[in-house]
């Protein structure tokens, strides 16, 4: 059964990403400098996606937490997840893409703070991480914003790419205070 999904914040509203949003999705992996530090420019491609990308997307309905799309008013500006981590399957993973024209607005952090008290005060998680490419200097830039620590690097199962790690505990993003 399909577990409801939904967060509203100043300016963005985040809702379950579904297989409606494909078209939008692959307009967002189209542009190279959103790919940049993914596949170093190169697009997903639609077929990809139909054949592997969103079922890994759509697959956690029925869990509180997933990929859920974001919008700016009527705008789609790209996507969040909140998922098991691919460095610790114990805790639960942040991530983004969004589009270029959301970049430096303070819409990341926004969405990020979003599914940080999700996951602190409504899922009771220990711990969320992160992980970013290491020349990402604003991804980086967002986690410390959200309170997360630098724990070290890995080497991302899906993207052959030594990532840097991020981390923030429950006991440190209570300490933090209001954002």
């Amino acid at each position: 059964m399909a577990v409801p999904l939904e967060f509203r914040t100043a300016r963005l509203e985040l809702r379950r990403l579904t297989r409606d949003h494909l078209d939008d999705l692959v307009a967002l992996d189209a542009d190279p400098e959103v790919m940049r530090f993914i596949s170093g420019g190169a697009p997903n491609p639609r077929s990809l996606y139909e054949t592997e990308i969103l079922a890994r997307m759509t697959g956690w309905d029925d869990e509180p937490f997933g990929f859920l799309a974001v919008y700016e008013g009527e705008t789609f500006q790209g996507w969040f997840h909140l998922r098991p981590s691919v460095a610790d399957a114990a805790i639960l993973e942040l991530g983004y893409r969004l589009r270029r024209a959301a970049w430096g607005r303070g819409l990341a952090t926004e969405g990020a703070l979003a599914l940080l008290t999700h996951a602190f005060d409504t899922l009771d998680q220990p711990a969320v991480d992160a992980c970013a490419h290491p020349d990402n200097a604003a991804s980086i830039h967002v986690l410390r914003k959200c309170g997360m620590q630098f724990v070290g690097t890995f080497m991302h199962p899906r993207v052959p790419l030594e990532v840097v790690h991020y981390l923030v505990d429950r006991e440190q993003w209570r300490a933090r205070g209001p954002a």
